[in-house]
């Protein structure tokens, strides 16, 4: 009876164990990762960037990654999931750009209606507030 316990025991062992790596692999197939030249200094979430190549990739639960591909340098950002009226044929990175700099604010993910609001946004700058003519433009860059 010892024996067939053991068996047992051991079998629900190995399929939980092959059931968590099937959710795993499921779960990190299905998150989307992108390339991308950004040929300025940027900042985002309140972090600092420097220009260069990046993969961005959409985490679950809100968080995104920005790797540097040159230094290998990942930071971690907050982001709220919108969901668009269209499929999005071209990816895209959206920085808002004023006399403070540029910001990351979007992060448009092709093939799909979903795109990511960074939850740290830039602030509107004294100078802007006391003149809303200037207050700023957008840059976008492509996704490959």
């Amino acid at each position: 009876m010892t024996r067939h316990s053991a068996i047992f025991t051991n079998l629900l062992l190995s399929l939980s164990l092959a059931t968590g790596l099937l959710c795993a692999t499921s779960n990190a197939s299905a998150q989307t990762s992108e390339r991308a030249t950004i040929p300025f200094a940027f900042t985002a979430d309140h972090q600092q960037f420097p220009a260069g190549t990046y993969e961005v990739r959409r985490l679950p639960d809100g968080v995104m990654s920005v790797c540097n591909l040159e230094t290998g340098n990942t930071k971690l950002l907050l982001a709220r999931l919108e969901a668009g009226r269209q499929v999005q044929t071209r990816g895209r990175l959206v920085f808002n750009h004023d006399e403070s700099g540029n910001s990351l604010i979007q992060v448009w993910i092709p093939g799909t209606t979903i795109h990511s609001e960074l939850m740290a946004q830039p602030g509107i700058t004294r100078a802007s507030a006391k003149n809303s003519s200037q207050t700023g433009s957008t840059i976008e860059v492509a996704l490959k």
